[in-house]
């Protein structure tokens, strides 16, 4: 498995599990783009094996499969990928499968019949968090290395003076900072990274909005 963090760029990688052949090329025929590379499999184990030798960013996998079921697949995929989506699809769908799939971390639950315009709704919106996911880990990177940088030219006998002015309430006192908190010319690489990474969060639990999230995130690239 690659460990390199993926360009956004790179072709969004998806993986379909269906056991219904035709129900399976009808998906990659709806989901097809040329951004996306699209791998279909026809049961649980195959998904497992293709998962092992290659990264997914988005697992489409039916519950219902021969050898090897989707809660199994799902859960291989989130051990192996921590961050990859993974859409359910399932003519068998009941509440306890339904909540069972979102603790495995499911990112959306679809019962069969499905309407298509639904599932190419669901699978753009993932294709849309992908890449986010994506840009927020090359700036951690780019932050890391910036902080490494820092501790060489520290090391080196290099002077950092770092001058900060933040709001009344501080950078780290509430939930949701607002823009014009970010006064100082000049933060930390550590502190920029642990408030991407805090801002992140609020991000995921919808404290903030994803155009909030982008214009911090270039304040915050700005204090480097």
């Amino acid at each position: 498995m690659e460990s390199r963090a993926l360009k956004p760029e790179d072709k969004l990688q998806i993986l379909i599990a269906e056991d219904e052949k035709n129900v399976g090329d009808l998906l990659v025929e709806l989901l097809q783009s040329d951004d996306r590379e699209i791998t279909v499999v026809n049961n649980g184990l195959d998904a497992i094996k293709k998962l092992k030798k290659k990264r997914f960013d988005l697992l489409i996998t039916d519950l219902m499969m021969p050898e090897v079921d989707g809660m199994e697949v799902m859960h291989k995929a989130k051990q192996l990928y921590p961050d990859i989506l993974m859409i359910i699809i399932t003519g068998y769908a009941s509440l306890e499968t339904a909540i069972q799939a979102v603790k495995e971390g499911a990112y959306d639950y679809l019962r069969k019949p499905f309407r298509l315009d639904e599932l190419k709704i669901s699978v753009d919106n993932a294709c849309e968090r992908i890449y986010l996911i994506r840009e927020n880990r090359l700036l951690l990177e780019e932050i890391k290395k910036a902080k490494c940088e820092t501790k060489e030219d520290k090391t080196n006998g290099t002077k950092e003076e770092v001058t900060t002015s933040f709001g009344i309430h501080g950078l780290y006192g509430m939930d949701w900072i607002p823009p014009d908190s970010y006064k100082s010319p000049s933060m930390s690489p550590s502190m920029a990274l642990t408030e991407l990474e805090r801002l992140g969060k609020l991000l995921q639990q919808g404290l903030i909005s994803e155009d909030e999230f982008q214009m911090l995130k270039k304040k915050l690239i700005g204090t480097l």
